[in-house]
């Protein structure tokens, strides 16, 4: 009944837009939960200028930020059903449907950011292996990291996660991730993070710099300590059946304009970051840094049995991902 209601509302946010805009021979929407100033939102705005000049405007694509057609999980089940034709997605959303892509996401694999695009460009065809039967098709990806943790009380040891209300994404990788930190584990929506910090409801949220600062998760928790625990990838994914019904022309415009666009915003990323982490610090932020180490033992003793209970196919791409990453 909540979807359904939901996709009512994001639908009539969606026609309303298409009947204000100009005709073309087709029309893309694509949504994303991040706010105007961010990096994935960025690129996502490059993404729409590029498929539009490398159709002399045959394809027209609509922009739509900061949740406003619904959570990531509920624009994910809107492009799979066909309501919605693209989603910047990972496991919150895409990853509900497609659980097997959580591999992408495995902790302490990455040293950088650049490390974890070189690993995604080697798995793209097994990522597309697993969600084209679920309805979804990868066209290209964004890249985010390292993410942290931010908390209203400040974590100087491991011993300090004990029992803290840690909010995590709705998948199963990060609640596994903060039972091996020994954290409650507390799964809400991003756009419910903010007041959550203020409420007390969680006590400390893990992500990147620039995420905090672009939904000013910071002004709610005054401590940042730099974990560094996942770089991750923000896919780009369109309906299936959507996708199969393009011209060969329509797909290698959005294609080159996805990778074209992923490759932006990776450009922009690290300043983004460094810009992100500095807003913190001027905001009266303290910035902890500490040895990883102890938060790294038991997310790492825990990682491979995870994955290989996942499947054959799964733990075959994560051992993939790890020769690339050792490169």
């Amino acid at each position: 009944m909540q979807f359904t209601k939901i996709f009512a509302g994001a639908a009539s946010v969606i026609a309303l837009s298409a009947v204000a805009g100009h005709a073309a021979d087709l029309t893309m929407r694509v949504g994303t939960v991040y706010q105007t100033t961010h990096t994935i939102s960025q690129a996502s705005a490059e993404f729409e200028r590029l498929v539009e000049e490398k159709s002399d405007g045959a394809i027209e694509v609509e922009v739509f930020y900061a949740e406003e057609l619904g959570s990531e999980r509920e624009m994910a089940e809107m492009t799979r059903a066909g309501g919605l034709e693209m989603v910047l997605s990972g496991l919150p959303g895409t990853g509900a449907f497609v659980p097997q892509i959580e591999v992408m996401e495995a902790f302490y694999t990455y040293d950088s950011v650049e490390e974890l695009a070189e690993v995604v460009r080697a798995i793209e065809a097994d990522l597309n292996v697993f969600m084209e039967p679920q309805g979804f098709h990868l066209v290209g990806t964004m890249y985010q990291g390292p993410r942290n943790l931010l908390s209203t009380k400040p974590v100087r040891s491991f011993e300090d996660m004990q029992g803290l209300k840690l909010r995590i994404p709705q998948t199963p990788l990060f609640v596994a991730l903060a039972q091996s930190w020994n954290a409650t584990p507390t799964a809400i929506s991003l756009g419910e993070v903010y007041t959550s910090l203020e409420s007390g409801v969680i006590d400390a949220v893990e992500g990147t710099s620039e995420t905090i600062v672009s939904s000013k998760f910071y002004e709610n928790a005054g401590y940042l300590t730099l974990t560094q625990h996942n770089y991750y990838p923000q896919p780009m994914v369109v309906n299936k059946s959507w996708w199969d019904g393009l011209t060969d022309d329509q797909r290698e415009v959005i294609e080159t304009s996805a990778k074209e666009a992923g490759e932006y915003q990776l450009s922009l990323h690290k300043a983004a970051d460094d810009a992100a982490l500095q807003t913190m610090r001027d905001a009266g932020v303290e910035i902890i840094e500490l040895d990883t180490e102890p938060f790294r033992e038991p997310v790492l003793a825990a990682m491979d049995d995870y994955i290989k209970s996942k499947g054959d196919d799964v733990y075959a791409v994560y051992q993939k991902m790890l020769e690339v990453s050792a490169d």
